[in-house]
């Protein structure tokens, strides 16, 4: 079974959903899991802010392709006044270690070190005073267990532990914020 774990939290609280616009930058994660990841974060974001919530894609508002994460105050400020928008979100998939497949038929006194790895981290800005209001960075692990006699194994992917990384931040974020 995969493990799931919070690291380094900066932030923990919750934020308000209540109000201001909301804007959701492009997501940095490998092609695999970037359209799966945008669509989990965009049916959430919705879900809590309803017609007060975007994408860069689909706002066509200009905001720099690369940015540094997490950014600096003179990019937020840059975004507020190219968006007007209140609030940013950035998120990105970062350590991908994928040494098991989904079924492993090695033996596991041939693999019992590896693992599929995965992290998520993401950070959402107050743009009228450029701060962090939540920042949360979530890890998952999948590997073959020690002393496992069977010779064939199931694992998640690292493509699949990113999406799961993902899930436990916004769980998260519910349990915390306001509504």
């Amino acid at each position: 079974m995969p493990k799931y774990y919070f690291k380094d939290d900066i932030v923990t609280t919750g934020v308000n959903f209540s109000e201001g616009k909301w804007l959701l930058n492009r997501i940095e994660s490998s092609k695999n899991t970037e359209d799966r990841l945008t669509a989990i974060a965009t049916d959430f974001f919705t879900k809590k802010t309803s017609n007060r919530f975007n994408t860069v894609y689909s706002a066509k508002i200009l905001v720099p392709q690369k940015n540094n994460f997490p950014l600096t105050s003179d990019e937020l400020k840059q975004i507020k006044i190219g968006s007007n928008y209140d609030y940013f979100i950035q998120i990105k998939s970062g350590k991908f270690q994928n040494e098991l497949g989904s079924i492993d038929t090695t033996p596991s006194k041939f693999s019992n070190n590896l693992s599929n790895e995965a992290s998520v981290q993401m950070i959402i800005y107050d743009l009228n005073t450029q701060q962090i209001i939540y920042s949360k960075s979530a890890y998952g692990i999948s590997g073959n267990p020690d002393n496992n006699s069977r010779d064939v194994t199931f694992s998640k992917s690292s493509n699949d532990l990113t999406i799961g990384c993902l899930k436990k931040i916004l769980k998260d974020l519910d349990e915390k914020s306001l509504q």
